[in-house]
């Protein structure tokens, strides 16, 4: 097992599978947008392209590990694998304070990335291999901080909620009943927007919000984890 930042990192097979899966993904739209380029040239955009899109991710996760470490509840353990990186907490007994701090590195991490990608994309040239490479940057990090704020359990939105519900004084119960309200109904908001989008033969929005609700309202349910 190695180790990064002082954490502990569990990288399975399937997380290099995926690397070579998206490699192999972005290499094919830069050659499918640019047919002028040559295979090595697709080759390195999709490889500079996976690399900042893996940053986006595996970075939001390595972020919960200093925040956590700040708030006195230090994370034990990451798990890259074929899904999202996993952070893991062995002990879960700690104030609301030290969860909302764990929660929150992430989605800082995730915004000012955002910043700092949409800044390189306005001062680079149009049409340029930096320009690309800067707009897959934002919808990476853009769409990580996006979901990350979703009130549902397994993400940081549905962890700051309850925990500040807690901190007010509900009980960790009522406030999981809170979460689970709130994403079942994010959940039905994303499907419903997806299937107008569908109405309007707007097939790709529209596929991945029917998708995203399926997911929010499994994770509400507590089918997803």
């Amino acid at each position: 097992m190695t180790r990064i930042l002082d954490t502990p990192v569990e990288i399975s097979p399937g997380f290099h599978a995926n690397l070579l899966a998206l490699w192999a993904g972005l290499s094919w739209l830069s050659g499918r947008g640019h047919p002028e380029r040559s295979w090595p040239i697709n080759l390195l955009v999709g490889a500079i392209s996976g690399f900042t899109l893996v940053l986006a991710d595996v970075g939001h996760a390595f972020a919960h590990s200093i925040s956590a470490r700040m708030g006195g509840a230090p994370m034990d353990r990451i798990k890259l694998s074929s899904g999202m990186p996993r952070t893991i907490y062995d002990d879960n007994n700690v104030p609301p304070r030290a969860h909302r701090m764990r929660a929150m590195g992430g989605p800082v991490f995730s915004a000012f990335g955002l910043v700092v990608s949409l800044l390189l994309r306005a001062v680079t040239p149009k049409d340029s291999l930096a320009r690309e490479v800067a707009g897959w940057s934002c919808i990476g990090h853009g769409l990580i901080f996006t979901g990350s704020l979703a009130p549902l359990p397994i993400v940081d939105g549905g962890s700051l909620l309850k925990w500040t519900l807690v901190d007010r004084g509900r009980t960790p119960e009522e406030a999981d009943r809170v979460v689970q309200q709130a994403g079942i109904a994010t959940g039905i908001a994303a499907a419903g927007a997806g299937a107008a989008l569908a109405s309007q033969r707007r097939w790709l929005p529209a596929t991945g919000l029917i998708a995203a609700g399926l997911v929010a309202i499994g994770s509400a349910l507590g089918k997803i984890r």
